[in-house]
């Protein structure tokens, strides 16, 4: 009786500790509550991104699913610029999302990218996956997101428009396409990504402004100016899969 008590009134620094040993990058204070539905301030980045404070983050963390060898945690974060909500599923070779709503100032994408800085994104980013799989056989997902209000340090005061990526995995390898919404420069473009490899991401794309913009870069006839991607997230090996 006393162990499940224990059990039961296990504290929330707990999962604090968790989290600090498994990304530098994310970092939890100010626990409140239990093991099993607690909360805590959220923080993200690193001494060179710098740090910044999230807001708070409410978990509930289904305890059955341990004797499984498996977590079920469902989260929620509300820090007014910064909101989202997910099921999360962990196991030893699998990483699961459900029901992923993330809204975002496209700003702090740099404390996850961090030459993004150099760019000072603006405008809003709204990520949302109803359900994703991640094992190390790779990616299987239909993950969507959208850059509303686009902009950054060579566009001026005024936003590019909307634009939309979407992440289509099925296997080992990922696609990526971008497509433009709304705005007064065209964005297009195709990619592929090496999820279950060495993260390899190529990406080729176009883009043609309803005006001249020379500040876009060399012109390919038509006003049309080439975009290339190139960067290496090993997803699988970065989770331990």
């Amino acid at each position: 009786l006393y162990l499940a008590f224990l059990i039961v009134t296990a504290p929330a620094a707990l999962l604090v500790e968790a989290a600090a040993g498994f990304s530098d990058g994310v970092q939890l204070s100010q626990p409140r509550g239990t093991l099993w539905h607690g909360s805590a301030q959220l923080h993200a980045g690193t001494s060179v991104t710098g740090v910044r404070d999230l807001g708070r983050l409410d978990w509930s963390l289904r305890p059955w699913w341990l004797f499984l060898g498996r977590a079920q945690l469902g989260v929620h974060l509300d820090g007014g610029l910064v909101r989202g909500q997910a099921q999360i599923g962990v196991s030893r070779r699998r990483f699961a999302l459900e029901g992923l709503e993330v809204s975002l100032p496209a700003g702090l994408v740099s404390l996850i990218y961090g030459p993004a800085a150099f760019f000072e994104p603006t405008g809003t980013i709204d990520v949302a996956a109803p359900k994703a799989e991640l094992t190390s056989n790779g990616l299987n997902a239909n993950i969507e997101a959208q850059w509303r209000g686009a902009g950054g340090r060579f566009t001026g005061p005024a936003t590019l428009g909307d634009y939309q990526i979407k992440i289509t995995g099925n296997g080992p390898n990922a696609a990526i396409s971008l497509s433009t919404l709304r705005g007064n420069l065209d964005l297009s473009g195709q990619g592929t990504w090496n999820v279950a490899g060495d993260g390899a991401i190529h990406f080729t794309g176009r883009a043609q402004p309803r005006a001249d913009h020379a500040e876009l870069g060399r012109d390919l006839g038509g006003g049309q100016r080439q975009i290339r991607f190139n960067a290496r997230i090993p997803l699988v090996q970065l989770l331990g899969l």
